[in-house]
């Protein structure tokens, strides 16, 4: 396959993770939902994978008066109109969270005591899954992959002052290191993407196969703090070992969950993406790096 249709199949599974309530900035009201960071679907049921640390920015942010809870998920579809091809969002509430608590590793380990990944339930079913490489040499210094989610939150959206974009960005490069060394079993790696705040949690795949190899959490920046394109990875094989050990420990409730499609459909009809503009009195939580 050539990236042009790796990321056609890649790019519905991915999923932007935002705020309900949105601050107003210097007077100007906001025009979109404001980006905490990126996941993505790895099981059709609406478990997608992310970052811990953005699992814990969506944690902080200010509850709702009358609501609650004021994270959201963002799915991007693809619909037409009468001049065609047309995309857009769809808001999918958020039923769970995990965190990682502790991590044991399937054989020897030494990485971070527990990986920077974690899973959210959405309340939406029989979503598109992304397929978790678990095979050995899945990594290799040197491979093409390729990357897409939010860098820049929602700035990147509303270039213009408006919604301009309905899709996720897509960056590519190659695997630029393997921690500790090239193994078959690496515990981590890096890849030659610049990450900017709101790309955290999104998936690294294969450039000629819609495979996921590992999944972005942070870059690595020089000695003043600036960012390079020295870009952080987890490797598909522990997200995947993280995934079975969940679905072991944690009984999910996945009855009643409506799917994507009556969800999708619930939205065409009220025609919005049901957030709305708020003053706050403290900082919100910028988007993941």
């Amino acid at each position: 396959m050539s990236l042009v249709e790796t990321f056609e199949v890649i790019s519905p599974s991915i999923v932007a993770l935002a705020s309900r309530l949105v601050p107003k900035i210097e007077g100007v009201n906001p025009v979109f939902p404001w980006i905490i960071g990126t996941g993505f679907v790895v099981d059709s049921r609406g478990i997608i994978a992310t970052n811990d640390h953005v699992i814990q920015e969506l944690v902080k942010l200010p509850k709702h008066p009358t609501k609650g809870p004021a994270a959201m998920a963002l799915v991007p579809v693809r619909t037409k109109d009468e001049r065609g091809d047309a995309m857009g969002y769809v808001m999918t509430e958020i039923r769970a969270h995990w965190s990682l608590t502790e991590f044991t590793a399937p054989g020897p380990y030494y990485g971070q005591m527990n990986p920077d990944f974690g899973f959210i339930q959405l309340d939406a079913c029989e979503l598109p899954p992304l397929k978790l490489s678990t095979e050995g040499d899945a990594l290799q210094v040197g491979m093409p992959v390729a990357t897409a989610g939010y860098p820049l939150g929602t700035s990147a959206i509303t270039v213009f002052g408006q919604v301009n974009q309905a899709m996720p960005f897509l960056r590519h490069g190659i695997v630029s290191s393997m921690f500790p060394f090239p193994t078959k079993h690496p515990h981590g790696f890096t890849i030659d993407v610049m990450s900017q705040h709101g790309a955290s949690g999104s998936p690294i795949f294969r450039t000629d196969t819609p495979e996921v190899v590992g999944i972005l959490y942070g870059g690595l920046p020089n000695h003043k703090g600036e960012s390079t394109n020295i870009t952080l990875g987890v490797p598909s094989e522990i997200l995947a070992f993280g995934l079975d050990a969940l679905f072991k420990s944690q009984k999910i409730e996945f009855e009643g969950v409506p799917t994507f499609a009556q969800v999708f459909k619930d939205a065409d009809k009220s025609g919005d993406l049901k957030w709305e503009t708020i003053t706050v009195k403290r900082e919100i939580p910028k988007a993941g790096t």
